[in-house]
């Protein structure tokens, strides 16, 4: 891929792919845990490239059709973060249960809100409604997690990508309506033709070395465009993203 990539150091080739209160009587006082996290995050952005490529010291998955969010779950409590809304839970309830989804506290995920039609798939339009209008009805939400940017109320971002997916792996547990992003090691050409099938237009390149960071990402994070082909969308986005492998 030409102008967009630089030489890494790689990690293990054989790692293959496959989202307490205390204090006087009468009074709260907050844990230095919950504390920790930041009221906001100012997200990092990917780079427009030009076409998919394969590369090894990157991990390749869908760019899905929806709005960038944080959700952040602080003494087990969600609260979510997006550019759109004061109050995102309040518009979307239904993504409280991502605190139980969770094998630990202080944390904070970076990834893609979602608005599923009644058969399962990324609805844009009722997306684009109930972020217009909170009182809005239609549809449910969901969560696909793709980065772990806090964690037992520490900061990640110094650390590498593939230690950051890691540990997402690990707290996060699947559930209906949020899940961790799955996508392949270094099979960028082979990933943008699975999606294509799947109808989706873009897939996401991260550097498997690369450290999160507020603002542009330089090639640490690469937003690809892919040819689409006739997608025959007939199950649902959660079980198509099922099909591509998690660990890594």
């Amino acid at each position: 891929m030409a102008g967009a990539r630089r030489t890494r150091t790689a990690t293990d080739s054989s790692d293959q792919l496959r989202l307490v209160l205390d204090g006087d009587e009468g009074t709260e006082a907050v844990s230095p845990l919950v504390a920790a996290l930041p009221a906001r995050i100012v997200p990092m952005s990917p780079s427009p490239a030009e076409v998919p490529f394969d590369d090894g010291e990157y991990f390749f998955e869908p760019w899905w059709p929806g709005a960038r969010a944080f959700a952040f779950v602080e003494g087990g409590r969600l609260r979510l973060q997006t550019d759109h809304l004061v109050d995102p839970l309040a518009t979307f309830p239904e993504l409280a249960v991502i605190a139980a989804q969770l094998a630990a506290d202080g944390v904070v995920l970076d990834g893609t809100l979602l608005v599923l039609d009644d058969e399962g798939r990324p609805d844009a339009d009722l997306l684009r409604r109930r972020l217009a209008d909170p009182a809005a009805a239609g549809g449910e939400a969901a969560f696909v997690a793709s980065d772990l940017v806090w964690v037992d109320g520490l900061a990640l971002t110094e650390r590498p990508f593939y230690e950051r997916r890691a540990r997402l792996i690990s707290v996060l547990r699947d559930g209906r309506l949020c899940v961790a992003s799955r996508g392949l090691r270094g099979e960028g050409v082979t990933l943008a033709a699975a999606v294509a099938t799947m109808g989706l237009s873009e897939i996401s390149a991260r550097a498997w070395n690369g450290r999160y960071r507020a603002g542009p990402a330089g090639v640490d994070w690469l937003r690809l465009p892919v040819v689409q082909t006739p997608a025959t969308q007939t199950r649902p986005l959660l079980v198509l993203l099922e099909r591509l492998p998690l660990a890594g």
